[in-house]
């Protein structure tokens, strides 16, 4: 996974947990010897790692990830360099046309959960801005209906919006480090001054551009060959037997809430917070929401996956049975069809490089890389090489409690590379 230290040019726009870095993706993907006209995928594309990858080796792109706010980062990132110094006059262009616009915050609008009123409003009136002059002038839509047709220069402008609004909220961070907290009144709800917003949007588009001035790479073409969309990784919407290589990292066994995670830019989006944000959630694979059913566990996950499942069902531990075996069985049953989809997408003899991390359930090891390489199998991939490597401070170490079950609080990360069966 990233490291602080490898956040460099456009990574630093949206830095993501959950993703390895650009030089690793570019590395990989460059040593691949793939033919030119190939083509790269990520089913769980998050920041867009893989995506820009390619398409900065000369290669076709395509990365779906569920979470709406994933998909217009990874399109920001593939900006030609060219559009770059057009950036600074439409910059005034939107502040003036958010100055000039009369109207206001709906009650109903999600940024109203950490904002006040008055302070959604201007908010607001950024990001319609932004979509009226670079997406459509077409009323009544929100920026989630338009995600697969915004060009990369509007998503470059939603993105500094979100980073915006980020650092706006920097009170809300909670001791989870992927959250951001709700207001536990009304009146604590901020409401920084109409100058404070403008100004703090306008610093993150500059940072922004500087970022990408400081790394600029080969984005001056203005021909890549890309598809960035919002789908789930168990259903994706590519032609069977046309993917040349997958390169990925899935959700990790650690029950992060990628959809809390980034609720305020979902809010940004427009998504309706309040009303429909457990469902997107629910559909996340990882989550720690409940699904209504539970599947049943199948031979084709493989003995270590069932052998795991029966630790964590009778394990002595509080909700065990009731809620976290549950969690694990609906984790386990989407990789395995993700892996399926993946399997059928893929060209015979065609590689999928895949990055995991292992990790603990109270005292109970999950050895990722193992389970992953024996679902994969019943989806024709063969594990070729595994190459592990130790890493320190995880996420899961910050839960003080799990020191009650076990002392080590580090992890093992695995490259797996996987070959298509004929």
């Amino acid at each position: 996974k990233r490291r602080a230290a490898a956040h460099v040019g456009r990574d630093q726009w949206f830095p993501y947990y959950a993703g390895f870095s650009s030089e690793f993706a570019k590395q990989l993907v460059a040593s691949s010897s793939l033919a030119k006209g190939s083509t790269v995928m990520d089913p769980w594309n998050g920041s867009g790692t893989t995506t820009s990858s390619a398409v900065l080796n000369g290669y076709k792109a395509i990365g779906f990830d569920l979470n709406p706010v994933m998909a217009v980062v990874a399109k920001a990132r593939l900006l030609p360099q060219s559009e770059v110094a057009s950036i600074t006059p439409l910059l005034a262009d939107i502040l003036k046309k958010a100055a000039l616009s009369k109207s206001t915050s709906v009650e109903s609008d999600p940024l109203r959960i950490w904002f006040a009123p008055d302070a959604a409003t201007i908010v607001r009136r950024i990001e319609r801005a932004i979509y009226g002059l670079l997406v459509s002038a077409t009323e009544g839509r929100t920026a989630l209906d338009a995600i697969q047709e915004m060009s990369c220069l509007a998503t470059f402008f939603y993105v500094a919006l979100f980073r915006a609004v980020r650092s706006l909220l920097h009170r809300f961070k909670g001791s989870n480090p992927t959250w951001t907290v709700r207001p536990c009144a009304a009146s604590s709800r901020i409401r920084p001054a109409a100058l404070k917003v403008r100004d703090c949007f306008a610093s993150h588009v500059t940072e922004m551009v500087l970022n990408s001035l400081a790394a600029p790479g080969k984005w001056g073409c203005r021909r890549a060959d890309f598809t960035i969309g919002v789908a789930s990784s168990e259903n994706l919407p590519v032609r069977r037997g046309v993917i040349d290589f997958v390169l990925s990292s899935p959700p990790y066994c650690t029950r992060i809430d990628y959809g809390v995670a980034t609720s305020a830019e979902l809010a940004v989006l427009g998504y309706p917070v309040d009303t429909r944000l457990r469902e997107l959630r629910g559909r996340l694979i990882g989550t720690p929401t409940i699904h209504a059913e539970t599947p049943d566990p199948t031979a084709s996950w493989g003995n270590t996956c069932l052998a795991l499942l029966e630790r964590v069902r009778n394990h002595p531990s509080k909700a065990a049975k009731t809620y976290y075996y549950k969690t694990y069985v609906q984790y386990f049953a989407a990789m395995a069809q993700s892996f399926s989809e993946v399997g059928q997408c893929l060209k015979a003899q065609a590689r999928c490089v895949l990055v995991v991390q292992d990790s603990y359930f109270k005292d109970t090891h999950i050895d990722l890389a193992t389970i992953f390489a024996e679902i994969a199998f019943s989806a024709s991939l063969k594990l070729r090489r595994q190459v592990d490597f130790p890493i320190g401070r995880t996420f899961g170490s910050i839960n003080l409690r799990s020191r009650n079950y076990r002392k080590v609080s580090s992890a093992t990360e695995s490259v797996l590379c996987f070959v298509k069966d004929a």
